[in-house]
């Protein structure tokens, strides 16, 4: 491993423990320290909605920087790092300061080449919107009741792991799109935004399945060829 990739496989580690133990701080005594974790309502859910992202980030970035990993699934694992980091400054206030810039540096190391990277974006757009779309969906769980913060959080994650796991298994990519968007349209079916999101990703999906297989043929089931 090169000197840079073992600074990029660093960043994600200490990166991801820095967001675990912030939102741990968030849900034990985040009330108690209301200017640093954001003077947040509800800071148990907020701040487990933090490790998870934390956890859904550093694995995003080390994942990205494996050999095997195809340009979808990289881009798209970048995409879940970005998107969970940029969250995290909403769920735990100045807690994040130090773990968001070292994922965010974190991501941005691991581009080796932007014009590659743009390229990338542009045949796997699908995969990036799905990603960006569980991070509205995180937004919105971000901004909810407790029990359909659970929910969106759980959605949020499931649509940005499905981006990722794409190109590995589009099967089990779109039970995770499913999970990603029903429950939480179902939970806060009062709610405009929620039911959008599902449509998006209802119109999204095939695009970004179908972009899957063709990325990693080896994905589908031999016997269905």
């Amino acid at each position: 491993m090169t000197g840079r990739g073992r600074l990029i496989h660093g960043l994600a580690a200490f990166g991801a423990g820095a967001g675990a133990v912030a939102g741990t701080v968030q849900a034990t005594v985040g009330s108690q320290i209301p200017a640093w974790a954001g003077d947040k309502n509800d800071p148990i859910p907020l701040g487990l909605l933090t490790i998870a992202l934390s956890v859904v980030a550093g694995g995003g970035l080390l994942m990205a920087r494996r050999p095997e990993t195809s340009a979808g699934t990289r881009l798209a694992a970048l995409a879940a790092t970005v998107v969970a980091t940029l969250v995290c400054f909403s769920t735990v206030g100045r807690l994040w300061l130090l773990p968001g810039p070292l994922l965010l540096v974190g991501a941005v190391l691991a581009v080796d080449n932007w014009s590659d990277a743009v390229g990338s974006a542009r045949r796997h757009w699908p995969l990036v919107l799905i990603a960006a779309l569980g991070g509205c969906q995180l937004l919105l769980a971000a901004g909810a009741a407790p029990a359909l913060m659970v929910v969106g959080g759980v959605s949020g994650v499931a649509m940005v792991t499905a981006a990722v796991a794409s190109t590995r298994s589009p099967r089990v990519a779109a039970g995770l799109l499913v999970l990603g968007t029903v429950p939480f349209a179902v939970a806060a079916w009062t709610a405009i935004a929620p039911v959008l999101v599902l449509l998006l990703a209802g119109a999204l999906a095939r695009p970004a399945l179908t972009d899957a297989v063709e990325s990693n043929p080896r994905s589908v089931d031999p016997s269905q060829r």
